[in-house]
């Protein structure tokens, strides 16, 4: 009985010299290894092993890890009839027999399975029970993608244990698990490790003609793609500003900016060439969110909350009307009247929004990847003039942060009150802070310099 010989059209059936051999075997009393118990209780159902080992699988058992099954097939051959293989890595151009048929039940096309060395139809087959899909036991996962900065580990399940056929369900829930890990901040911030995963290909050619080839340095595409295309490796060249993809994805675990409302999430990371929205507990997909306080799953209770509003300033001068405190775990500024004043922000003595005397563009800093981060938007009138500024720090700040406020003239700094517009006296500039639990602190005293209302208690 040879392990690689020629098959018959019926299946795979022991001949009688076959026979006659492994009945002399076994009573040689050498066959004391198949007394063993087996792994597996119970009974084994009665499902063709093509549902077990596809035929990647059956390729792997006759040629190594590396092979998978053939991408094309013969014409005058039925692909049930031999195995044919893929056996060099990234050879997809040639193919190696083995002369033995795929086993009963491969799938070899839509709604097709092998049946005795012939690919069948559901009709064509003898009345088959439903198989449904059932997932195999998960895999372990993967070591962590990043040392820092919040990267991720993977695990799968396949749904073959057995594969859905003849008509069955295909398995239900996820087929990949994935978790945050290493999340401790790295000494780069999130935009620099996109942009040297860039860098890195600056040696790479890009050929725009086939003749040709042409050298660029590459950065991140941040503020020119989002969504899955960024995290398809899409880079910019600084030189002629245009966008390519580089490479075939960002390593797991690269920050990346979502594309649409619906999907973000308290961290949005690339996951295998795609942006994917996690938790705050690290979960991905679990849409768990941080409170204010920056407690994930919170109810805003474990820190302080300090409010209240500025209606001063000076002409043609950017005062300084609220320095947050170390540990700000969230700032929300409101300038409900830009089109006379305009708010600036500085980080350790230097501007990061506006500063030159004159209303700043929208702007994230330090860029829209961080976890912590500062946010400027403003907003437009039909007419395209500025309608309110809005400034949110999503912290806890670790560094010295300064919001400001310039007048574009004297006159428009006296903010009298006219009748029937009170409201803007009080709502000119409107502040909500929280500041993470310091035991025995009270905010009192900087407040009242600036006329705040402040309301919470010590801890």
């Amino acid at each position: 009985m040879g392990s690689a010989g020629n098959h018959n059209s019926v299946d795979l059936a022991w001949s009688q010299c076959s026979r006659e051999e492994f009945l002399a075997f076994v009573s040689t009393g050498q066959t004391n290894c198949l007394n063993d118990l087996p792994d597996m209780d119970g009974s084994i159902p009665g499902w063709k092993p093509g549902l077990y080992y596809g035929a990647d699988e059956q390729c792997k058992i006759a040629f190594g890890s590396v092979a998978t099954a053939c991408t094309f097939a013969d014409s005058n051959v039925d692909i049930c009839e031999v195995l044919s293989c893929h056996v060099q890595p990234g050879d997809k151009s040639s193919c190696t027999r083995l002369l033995v048929p795929l086993l009963d039940g491969t799938e070899c096309g839509i709604n097709k399975w092998c049946s005795k060395g012939q690919c069948s139809s559901l009709e064509e087959l003898n009345p088959m029970a439903v198989v449904h899909g059932q997932w195999s036991v998960w895999s372990p996962f993967s070591s962590c993608s990043r040392s820092c900065g919040g990267g991720v580990m993977t695990r799968q399940r396949f749904c073959n244990n057995p594969r859905p056929a003849f008509g069955g369900q295909e398995c239900r829930g996820a087929s990949i698990q994935v978790e945050m890990c290493n999340t401790q901040a790295c000494l780069m911030t999130q935009q620099d490790f996109m942009a040297e995963q860039c860098a890195a290909t600056n040696l790479k050619p890009l050929y725009l003609t086939v003749e040709a080839p042409s050298f660029y340095t590459w950065t991140s595409a941040v503020g020119f793609a989002k969504g899955d295309m960024l995290c398809k490796h899409m880079c910019r060249a600084v030189e002629s500003e245009f966008m390519v993809s580089r490479e075939d994805s960002f390593i797991d675990g690269t920050r990346c900016e979502q594309d649409d409302s619906e999907h973000h999430g308290a961290f949005n990371l690339c996951v295998m060439g795609s942006c994917r929205a996690f938790g705050c507990d690290g979960q991905m997909d679990s849409k768990k969110i941080m409170d204010s306080c920056k407690v994930c799953g919170g109810d805003n209770t474990t820190c302080t909350r300090v409010s209240g509003s500025y209606t001063e300033g000076k002409a043609k001068v950017y005062v300084t009307f609220l320095t947050l405190p170390y540990n700000t775990t969230l700032a929300h500024v409101i300038n409900r009247r830009p089109l006379f004043t305009h708010l600036a922000v500085k980080v350790k003595g230097e501007y990061v929004v506006a500063g030159k005397g004159k209303i700043s563009l929208n702007v994230t800093y330090p860029s829209v990847l961080e976890d912590s981060q500062i946010k400027y938007k403003v907003f437009l009138t039909k007419d395209n003039l500025p309608s309110l500024e809005e400034v949110r720090v999503d912290g806890p700040t670790q560094e010295e942060i300064e919001i400001q406020l310039c007048c574009s003239a004297e006159s428009r700094c006296s903010m009298l009150c006219v009748q029937g517009q009170w409201r803007w006296c009080s709502l000119r500039v409107m502040v909500v802070f929280f500041l993470a639990e310091i035991e025995g602190w009270l905010p009192t005293g900087f407040p009242q310099a600036w006329g705040m209302v402040v309301w919470g208690r010590a801890y």
